[in-house]
């Protein structure tokens, strides 16, 4: 389920932006349900990353094949916060937006997304993942994210 030679981009899960708390993040949760869930995974956690001082927890996952994606989830308010995979395509990316949908967070329609692809192209939308959408729906949803902000 993953293309070494396929666009490749951070992207970035989080609540509703009129919502933010919705998912209640706390790091050491996120870390042990991260652990739980991909056998051979590693977690860390830290502090002061991000733009402004914030709580944060790196993290590695096993995605198979000997392919691993690397993340970072940080809360900058109390509750409140995002979980980045970093260099990822939207095949490997998707394994994890799934997860968070369906293993994470209170509620499937709560999953949304943007890509540092995105943002430095001037494009602020937040994209909603698909709530019944499978792992290949999802990875055709931020495909389809990519191509639509992908202006080089």
């Amino acid at each position: 389920m993953t293309d070494q030679d396929a666009l490749r981009t951070t992207f970035s899960f989080a609540p509703p932006i009129n919502d933010a708390a919705a998912w209640h993040l706390q790091l050491d949760d996120l870390a042990n349900k991260v652990i739980e869930a991909f056998p051979g995974a590693s977690t860390s956690l830290g502090g002061d990353q991000g733009p402004r001082s914030a709580d944060a927890l790196s993290f590695e996952v096993p995605l198979g094949d000997g392919v691993w994606l690397e993340g970072l989830a940080t809360t900058p308010y109390p509750e409140i916060g995002s979980v980045m995979v970093m260099h990822a395509s939207a095949a490997e990316a998707a394994q994890l937006g799934i997860w968070l949908r369906d293993s994470f967070v209170p509620s499937p329609d709560l999953v949304h997304f943007t890509s540092e692809l995105a943002l430095s192209n001037g494009d602020d939308t937040s994209w909603a993942l698909p709530p019944p959408a499978s792992v290949d729906e999802i990875a055709r949803t931020l495909q389809q994210h990519m191509e639509a902000t992908d202006r080089s």
